[in-house]
């Protein structure tokens, strides 16, 4: 099940990963797995408002699974603001 969301968003149709994803969760929304790979999947897309929300879900079901850290690491990227890069 999983598989083929992880194989559409590397192969560049993050749209269908997240529609597949969305199929899957129904009525389950405590899918963290799901979740993670919708988040994915938005950051494929640029969409990092949407990832992180998709994130923070997946850490809601499951703290200690692999999506707290991938919204680590958009929260660092997000921050980062350098104005001397402009410009250049």
């Amino acid at each position: 099940m999983y598989a083929e969301i992880v194989r559409l968003t590397e192969a560049g149709h993050p749209e269908d990963a997240v529609a597949l994803a969305l199929k899957r969760l129904g009525s389950t929304t405590t899918d963290a797995t799901l979740h993670y790979l919708i988040g994915r999947a938005r950051m494929k897309q640029g969409r990092w408002g949407d990832a992180i929300s998709a994130f923070l879900k997946a850490e809601s079901a499951d703290p200690d699974g692999p999506a707290r850290e991938a919204r680590e690491m958009l929260d660092d990227i997000l921050a980062f603001y350098n104005k001397d890069m402009y410009n250049q």
